[in-house]
């Protein structure tokens, strides 16, 4: 089963619960971007999630060091999932691993900025994350990068994986076609002015590939 997420890469509670109004209904992780948890603070986690109880609520915090001990504030706020980058020492991994079975919590280990893709997801994989994430950063979607030419570098990698950067509804299609468990779009959904009947739209096409 495949599933859908709204990365919400805002600056204010105010305006992510002004998208969720609109796509909530359509999604089944809502992604509180790492400008959102900058700006807010672990308050927007227990927000989001008392609004949304039955969503996954993934915080998207990047941890880099502290792996045992950064994404407690996330967790004991509500949070459902964090992130580590996959560049992070393999320690922290682990450590963020370990603190999130404490919590019966989930943790993606992000591959932005990895140079060596295929090498590190098969040593991340031995870790046992819940999820290995190919994501084509925000300052070279520009050059032109597709997250779904990246996957493919995640082939032998066995765990679920994710995909994020540049997605919107022409190639979300293509990106639900990939090997990838979870979709991930951010701005291709909030910042169209019918977000709510593209978040739709996207939700229609995953459901008639999920139910094939």
């Amino acid at each position: 089963m495949k599933l859908l997420q709204v990365a919400l890469d805002l600056f204010s509670t105010e305006e992510a619960l002004k998208v969720l109004d609109q796509v909530g209904q359509y999604v089944d992780i809502i992604e509180l971007g790492t400008p959102l948890m900058i700006a807010e603070g672990a308050r927007v986690v227990k927000t989001v999630k008392e609004k949304y109880p039955d969503k996954i609520v993934f915080a998207d915090i990047k941890v880099m060091d502290g792996g045992g001990v950064v994404p407690k504030v996330c967790f004991e706020a509500g949070a459902d999932m964090v992130s580590v980058l996959a560049a992070a020492d393999d320690h922290t991994i682990k450590a963020a691993i370990d603190l999130a079975k404490e919590y019966k919590g989930k943790v993606l280990v992000d591959m932005c900025s990895v140079k060596d893709i295929p090498s590190r997801g098969k040593e991340v994989e031995a870790m046992g994350p819940d999820y290995v994430c190919v994501h084509v950063g925000y300052d070279i979607q520009a050059t032109g990068v597709d997250p779904i030419e990246e996957l493919r570098k995640l082939d032998q990698v066995k765990c679920h994986k994710a995909i994020a950067g540049g997605i919107k509804l022409s190639t979300f299609e293509a990106a639900v076609q990939s090997p990838a468990d979870v979709i991930i779009s951010g701005g291709g959904i909030y910042n169209q002015p019918n977000m709510g009947e593209v978040a739709k739209q996207m939700r229609e096409i995953l459901d008639k590939y999920n139910n094939q």
